[in-house]
């Protein structure tokens, strides 16, 4: 009997224990929690895929022009702020006089520009090549304007004629039809700052004979009705010129590094100007009121006026290049300076 009760004390002893020591199941430690509970904020960098291309930064284009017929003829690719895209972020800008232009296109600031055509080849020469010829866009714009009763550039003997920017294409082109027509010293040249000046100094009638460039000679026309068409100086360019030969003022040049490097860009830019300025000489109307809307000019009126006379067009280098190389003679037979100096070669004219 004293056994058994000593074996009934130890059990309810050890029960005792178990039920003082008893726990529900413990949830896992740390250390034997899976690892994604305790992920280190320090990952490794996601590793892309060897196909996956990288982001590209767009390329910067600036694409320039005068205040104008030279900007006129790509009026809706600036309104349209054309070929710009995910691959091009491109701007249009509009420069009141070619020296503003010089300065950005020697500095590679600007990669395709409109500009006198004299001026491309006096930068060919400067930049020793890194400029090209893409295309013509601006032909026989240049009339002699005035109150006086002429007709011919015979009739200019013993006359005053008023001039503007000195050492353009203008005024070399007007010397050398002064020299074959034998009047060289016997027509006074009277030069003024810009064609702005001049204008309104025909509007005035302080000058009674003078060279302009299209649209300014509507505009005298419309200010002054006294004022006349006088001739036609690409007719007179013909008549001392070898056949063929035609007055051309304007062109398309490229920085030839972002050619290189953008052929598909370019291509398509030739494209959209060509279809611009078609756009421009079928739609004068419509034309002219975006030139009045982005300040190329401040008269939608007197723009619609002038496009049939401006002389807006397109034209391959490669498809006029001997009409270039021809005119190009001619300026520097009559001053090497007009041109920079030396005939461009061959590699100036832009070839897709």
């Amino acid at each position: 009997m004293k056994k058994f009760s000593l074996l009934l004390v130890i059990v309810l002893v050890l029960s005792l224990f178990a039920g003082c020591s008893s726990e529900p199941p413990s949830s896992p430690t740390a250390e034997n929690e899976p690892e994604a509970v305790v992920e280190p904020n320090n990952k490794e960098p996601e590793v892309k895929p060897e196909n996956q291309e990288e982001e590209v930064e767009p390329v910067n284009v600036t694409i320039a022009g005068l205040k104008g017929p030279t900007s006129i003829g790509m009026i809706k690719m600036i309104d349209e702020v054309s070929l710009n895209n995910d691959k091009y972020r491109v701007e249009y800008i509009a420069e009141s006089a070619p020296d503003s232009l010089t300065g950005k296109i020697i500095k590679g600031q600007i990669q395709i520009s409109s500009v006198p055509i004299n001026l491309a080849s006096v930068l060919y020469n400067r930049m020793e090549g890194l400029i090209q010829l893409m295309a013509v866009n601006t032909v026989g714009n240049l009339y002699i304007v005035g109150t006086e009763d002429i007709s011919s550039v015979e009739e200019l003997e013993g006359k005053t004629l008023g001039m503007s920017a000195k050492g353009s294409t203008p005024d070399y082109a007007m010397n050398y039809i002064l020299k074959q027509k034998g009047l060289e010293g016997k027509t006074e040249l009277d030069y003024v700052l810009d064609h702005p000046t001049l204008a309104q100094s025909v509007i005035s009638e302080d000058s009674k004979v003078a060279l302009l460039p299209q649209p300014f000679v509507t505009q005298v026309m419309m200010k002054n009705e006294n004022v006349k068409m006088l001739i036609d100086l690409n007719q007179a360019w013909t008549s001392v010129t070898e056949e063929g030969s035609e007055l051309i003022t304007g062109c398309i040049i490229v920085n030839k590094e972002f050619a290189m490097n953008n052929k598909e860009f370019v291509s398509k830019f030739l494209q959209e100007y060509e279809k611009s300025v078609n756009w421009v000489l079928e739609n004068p109307k419509d034309a002219s009121l975006l030139v009045e809307k982005h300040e190329i000019m401040p008269s939608a009126p007197l723009v619609e006026r002038a496009i049939p006379y401006s002389g807006i067009t397109f034209r391959k280098a490669t498809e006029v290049k001997e009409n270039l190389k021809g005119f190009y003679e001619i300026l520097f037979d009559s001053n090497p300076a007009s041109i920079g100096g030396s005939m461009p070669d061959d590699e100036f004219y832009y070839t897709e």
